[in-house]
């Protein structure tokens, strides 16, 4: 058999496999979310130590990933890289590894079953095939795990899972391949930026859609100027004022507004999808008409945010005695 149609006629028997293995994986990670946070505050706490031991003052920059070079040789583990302000010029970066054998079980089954798969075809499908074949499964598992990291980590400050790590005021940490693509998990810059700042980045939002997306807005108010169908996915408000804005239709999943107080706000249309208002304060504020699925909301506001009783069903509740 040539090796074109050996490899088509390999691909075909194995698509089946592939299928139930994306199926099985996004069921396996999202059982283990708590076992994946574990392993990102035990890497932080490894880094900690070594930055500790060789004097590194902070990070700026912090990669989680899974190498290729260890999922060649079966070795399943994390990889965390902590760089300073200098990024990729740091010549004296942080690192620390650590198993996750267990976060792999069924890329490991695929393995073993697309390696049992090739036995028909004498040589004509290689081993770097099949290698080739899991890696292509590399960017949707990322993806999975960036999505409930997400949300696992977005208490990251109560938990304590950085505190052994020393980090700038404005620094990042993002999971997927290394040096290559990433996705954000978490974003915090704590620099107070003027409050005409707030109106100059909707209007250049206007023509770089993603230009609000992960923006972090510390101490500062941010008034007036109403964003209509804006990409705000996982924008954070840290002890600020947010005032007199009516956010429409804008998506503003995973957002997060800890210590800060809305006032004479409204998010009709908006997509709150865990949407994180926990230590906030509300002054005539709407939600009516927006998604809240898995928001989390204070008990004690709820009376007086228009939230309709359909809503009430898919929202979280956050009382004082649960902190």
């Amino acid at each position: 058999m040539e090796r074109e149609a050996a490899l088509q006629s390999y691909r075909e028997t194995v698509s089946g496999k592939l299928a139930e293995f994306r199926s099985t994986m996004e069921k396996h990670l999202i059982e283990h979310g708590e076992y994946l946070e574990n392993i990102v505050k035990s890497c932080m706490e490894l880094l900690g130590e070594q930055m500790e031991k060789t004097g590194k003052e902070y990070v700026c920059f912090l990669y989680l990933s899974v190498l290729k070079a260890d999922l060649i040789s079966r070795k399943y583990r994390i990889y965390l890289h902590g760089l300073d302000m200098r990024w990729y010029l740091d010549e004296e970066p942080a690192e620390a590894y650590m198993d996750a054998e267990e976060l792999f079980e069924p890329f490991d089954r695929l393995r073993n079953s697309l390696e049992e798969a090739n036995s028909g075809y004498g040589g004509a499908v290689s081993s770097y095939d099949i290698q080739n074949l899991l890696f292509e499964e590399l960017p949707l598992i990322d993806s999975m795990i960036c999505q409930i990291l997400r949300y696992r980590l977005r208490d990251w400050e109560e938990k304590g899972i950085f505190d052994t790590v020393v980090r700038s005021p404005y620094w990042l940490l993002k999971w997927g391949e290394y040096r290559d693509r990433s996705e954000f998990l978490i974003q915090t810059d704590r620099v107070e930026k003027p409050d005409s700042a707030w109106k100059e980045e909707l209007k250049k939002a206007a023509h770089d859609p993603e230009k609000m997306v992960f923006s972090y807005w510390y101490k500062g108010k941010c008034q007036g100027k109403n964003p209509q169908n804006l990409d705000m996915r996982f924008i954070t408000f840290e002890d600020c004022v947010v005032q007199d804005i009516r956010f429409e239709n804008c998506n503003m999943e995973g957002s997060r507004f800890p210590k800060s107080k809305l006032n004479g706000c409204s998010f009709a249309g908006c997509n709150l999808n865990g949407a994180d208002f926990r230590n906030c304060s509300f002054d005539h504020t709407s939600f009516a008409g927006a998604e809240l699925t898995l928001a989390i909301f204070p008990a004690e506001s709820i009376p007086f945010l228009e939230i309709s009783a359909e809503q009430l069903q898919t929202i979280q509740i956050y009382r004082e005695e649960q902190a």
